[in-house]
């Protein structure tokens, strides 16, 4: 929580002009139609309360590009990139910093649809500032999740987040992760589902987390049973899809009613682009590769590392 006497949208435009947009604090100033001392202040107050916040990283102790190619090559995907140092421990931030030049890189036009999961990588991205300019791009989640009360489980907050910080226009699904059986035919006759499905189908990317192995998870959405037997072979899941080390699926009693894509459909998207970082989530990704869940890979250096070792160890 931002605790100030000040006003918290000024400190925001004041600090957002000067260390986002490298604006000069004279300018700032007239922008603000205050006193180049009181941007001073401002600028101060947004510091000491932690609206803004500055980090010193260290330098990579590997080679990250070969670091990289060597996890591509074990992995089989398209693409791997690596952030330095311990991405957890800085919020994500580095990863945010890769996805913006993933989503750059790709140049999604006007119209275009860009799908988006739920989890605690992905909140933690879709608000930052390295993420481009979307206006006219689709942003659509890929999974239900209306009753949860933890924001990283919100499809719909981190798309009006993700959608806010890129200017894209965001499309909302009014459901349930696990709706009832009768809820569930209900909603494939509804216009707005139907809308969000058809999304889906032509989506051109997706943005997804990837969960960690089931056994012993701190984050799970209130969907997912804690003490479901069948679920203890998977290693991790993508959009509530779970898999085993070997990347085959794994179910459990109520999971054919799950709102989220098919995973043949999230098979066949041409981009989809995985984040994940921690070293406990070694074999999701490695099994996530292997179930063919995503194309490219944003991970930080010691989970990089901690997937090769598994793999060696593993053959």
């Amino acid at each position: 929580m931002l605790e100030t006497a000040m006003d918290l949208q000024l400190l925001h435009r004041a600090a957002s002009a000067y260390y986002v947009d490298g604006v000069r604090q004279a300018e700032v100033a007239a922008r603000l139609g205050v006193s180049r001392p009181t941007v001073s202040k401002l600028l101060a107050e947004a510091r000491r309360i932690g609206m803004v916040r500055f980090e010193v990283l260290e330098p990579p102790t590997a080679d990250l590009p070969d670091l990289a190619a060597r996890l591509q090559d074990v992995l089989g995907v398209r693409s791997v990139r690596i952030a330095p140092g311990n991405q957890v421990q800085r919020d994500y931030r580095g990863i945010g910093d890769l996805l913006g030049e993933e989503l750059r890189s790709l140049d999604l036009q006007r119209g275009e649809v860009l799908l988006i999961s739920s989890g605690k990588t992905t909140y933690a991205v879709s608000g930052m500032p390295g993420l481009p300019e979307l206006p006219g791009v689709v942003i659509a989640p890929t999974v239900g999740g209306q009753q949860e009360t933890d924001p990283s489980f919100q499809t719909n907050e981190i798309v009006r987040r993700f959608a806010d910080r890129t200017r894209a226009e965001p499309k909302f699904m009014f459901a349930p992760a696990s709706p009832s059986e009768q809820l569930w035919e209900s909603l494939q006759a509804d216009p707005s589902f139907r809308e969000i499905t058809d999304l889906w189908a032509r989506a051109r990317a997706v943005v997804v987390g990837i969960g960690e192995p089931y056994q012993g998870r701190a984050a799970l959405t209130s969907v997912v049973p804690r003490d479901e037997t069948a679920l203890l072979p998977a290693v991790g899941d993508i959009n509530l899809h779970f898999y085993d080390i070997a990347g085959h699926p794994v179910s459990y009693p109520g999971s054919e009613l799950l709102v989220r894509p098919p995973r043949a459909l999230l098979n066949a998207l041409p981009t989809s682009i995985a984040m994940a970082a921690g070293e406990r989530k070694a074999p999701s990704i490695l099994a996530g590769a292997r179930a063919g869940l995503y194309t490219t890979l944003l991970t930080d250096e010691p989970t990089a590392q901690a997937v090769l070792a598994l793999a060696a160890a593993t053959g």
